[in-house]
């Protein structure tokens, strides 16, 4: 302080405050900088000594006042105020580095932006559920990768929390060659993240390592390669080819490549099939099928191939059949053709040689069916025409109608219905070359009439989904409207089993936009400036207030 000479005097009141400031200070830095390097540093060290040179300094000084502060009574001239302030700078701080360091989530948002998908929630539920050991998720990332690590960590992390069962691992290619040579081949291609089973000593099985591959949306990635690595080879469908079928790597809007797609990056293995070449070779159908897919064939199959089908089937294949009404004589399910009779005598079910019309349910155009009623009772319709979400509906141009027996030799039933207003136009001819149509008592069948429906033999676990359409599985038409590609794979999750195992959900892959997050260099200088800047602008003030008054 100044005397009236203007002289600056030291008093022991003045060095015992410093005293108690530097004591403060340095308890404060001291422990963050351990939070902070996670070990004794000797940053920290100094600290501590500049701490307690700070409480000897004070207790030396003004030792009435060091002991009223340990007796906890108010000390003179706003020491436990300033001290107070450091103290509650420390402990905020020291939260915010547990919770940064500890990778600790909460998602406060209304609208969720920091949470797990459903969907991916499924699938974790399923590692939980299915896996036999613990899975792994490894990061290789040199340091000049450090920024993508931090973003990606945010999101790997959110999977390490939510179960014990995934662990997260990262290695520097630079320093720890040895980890990262395994990963070499896909590195060079620019995958750095992968998912693996570990073994009972915790190690890696490389054998089972599948690649996260970078699409820019991390959770629909790693959601996709988790779903990958539980199901690998377990689940396998064939697309019939020798029948002209629709192509499931047509990536044209007529095309199939966009279900072919969906099924392999949910985890289900797709092949081709060439019923044809069995018969030529006198072979059978792979013991791994799961299912056997006719899309729209355009021929009728022969005796020998309906042979190689019954064989499957008797050992509890799967058949999953699209098919649509044609002028064509050599039609694939015209009535009174062996496989057509095959169906009926086996399931219960069969194709007619009609168009189905509904003038109460459609799209603008009485052949366009919008699903008027469904059968909830069995996994194929049970997420179809759903109260107050419409985009749930199925949509057909020109469907076959599907009859199914009342009296079947197996478990069977229908699945989607049109509505009363509608029948099955026998006229097909006048229909399809003149586009008119016109309901016939005699001829025509009065509606409800049946488009999709299942069988399933309980004695050989053989199984049936038969659709009286084959355009709602097309590139242009699967996800337009949502039912389309929920009848699909529903259908196929019931045929194989997929379902029993984990949840498909199509919009796991049909997502766009990624969570955003902050990077970490962002986070420490709002946590600066709130933290450390603001409280300690109040504090200069104060202290700047204390010195005027001392004055």
């Amino acid at each position: 302080m100044f005397n009236r000479t203007g002289n600056i005097v030291i008093t022991r009141g003045m060095l015992g405050n410093i005293g108690s400031f530097t004591a403060g200070l340095g308890l404060i830095v001291g422990i963050l900088a351990i939070l902070w390097q996670s070990s004794i540093s000797i940053f920290a060290i100094i600290s501590f000594g500049i701490s307690i040179g700070g409480i000897a300094l004070w207790a030396s000084m003004t030792p009435d006042d060091f002991r009223n502060f340990i007796a906890g009574r108010q000390t003179k001239r706003g020491t436990m105020a300033v001290f107070t302030t450091f103290l509650v700078i420390g402990i905020i701080s020291t939260i915010y580095i547990f919770v940064l360091r500890t990778g600790v989530t909460i998602d406060m948002t209304q609208g969720e932006r920091f949470t797990l998908s459903e969907e991916t929630l499924n699938v974790i539920e399923a590692v939980n559920r299915t896996a036999e050991a613990r899975v792994r998720i490894t990061g290789l990332y040199s340091p000049r990768e450090l920024l993508r690590q931090e973003v990606d960590n945010q999101y790997w992390q959110l999977y390490d929390d939510a179960t014990e069962m995934i662990t997260l691992e990262y290695i520097n290619p630079l320093t720890e060659p040895g980890k990262a040579a395994p990963y070499r081949a896909f590195m060079d291609q620019g995958v750095n993240v992968f998912v693996a089973f570990e073994d009972e000593s915790g190690d890696v099985l490389f054998r089972s390592s599948v690649p996260v591959v970078n699409s820019g949306v991390q959770e629909r990635d790693m959601t996709e390669a988790l779903t990958r690595l539980i199901l690998s080879g377990r689940f396998k469908v064939y697309f019939e080819t020798s029948a002209d079928t629709l192509d499931g790597l047509d990536q044209s809007i007529d095309g199939a490549s966009i279900v072919n797609q969906l099924l392999r990056q949910n985890g289900i293995e797709t092949d081709a099939l060439n019923l044809e070449q069995l018969v030529e070779n006198n072979t059978t159908i792979p013991i791994d099928a799961s299912a056997i897919i006719f899309a729209r064939p355009q021929r009728q199959l022969t005796l020998n191939e309906i042979s190689v089908i019954d064989e499957y089937v008797q050992r509890g294949g799967a058949l999953f059949i699209l098919t649509d009404v044609t002028l064509s004589s050599d039609d694939f399910l015209r009535e009174g053709t062996p496989f057509n009779t095959y169906l009926w005598d086996t399931f219960g079910v069969r194709a007619l040689d009609s168009i189905v019309i509904d003038e109460a349910s459609n799209q603008g155009v009485a052949t366009d069916l919008v699903s008027a009623a469904v059968f909830p009772g069995n996994p194929i319709g049970e997420n179809l025409n759903l109260p107050d979400t419409p985009q749930t509906t199925t949509l057909f141009r020109l469907a076959r109608p599907i009859e199914v027996n009342p009296d079947p030799p197996v478990n069977n039933g229908s699945v989607i219905l049109t509505s009363p207003f509608s029948w099955a136009e026998n006229d097909i001819d006048t229909l399809i070359r003149d586009n008119r149509w016109e309901f016939n008592e005699a001829n025509d069948i009065q509606g409800p009439i049946t488009t999709v429906a299942w069988a399933n033999n309980q004695e050989t676990d053989a199984k049936l989904v038969i659709v009286g359409d084959s355009d709602f599985i097309t590139n242009v038409n699967i996800l337009s409207p949502q039912g389309n590609s929920i009848l699909f794979f529903d259908s196929i999750g019931w045929m194989t089993g997929f379902t029993d195992e984990v949840r498909f959900e199509p919009q796991i892959l049909t997502t766009g936009l990624p969570i955003i997050f902050v990077d970490i260099q962002t986070l420490d200088l709002v946590a600066f400036i709130t933290l450390i800047l603001m409280p300690g602008i109040m504090l200069a003030l104060a202290i700047a207030i204390y010195g005027r008054r001392l004055r």
